[in-house]
């Protein structure tokens, strides 16, 4: 696998798990534990992967 395949590859991952969080964030606000340690955990890691998409836009990596 070349260095674009191995960075096409890693930008799916990023942008999965980012959807992911984003479910799982949900189920637990709706079933009331937005203010566990899981939670919060979640959250920041959403958080770093938001920055990081954030990056890619700006480079004009991601079409969204």
């Amino acid at each position: 696998m070349d260095r674009l395949e191995r960075f096409e590859k890693a930008l799916t991952d990023i942008l999965s798990e980012y959807d992911n969080l984003g479910k799982e964030l949900g189920k637990l606000r709706d079933g009331g534990k937005s203010k566990t340690t899981k939670f919060k955990e979640l959250l920041g890691r959403k958080l770093v992967y938001s920055m990081i998409i954030t990056i890619f836009k700006r480079y004009d990596l991601i079409n969204n």
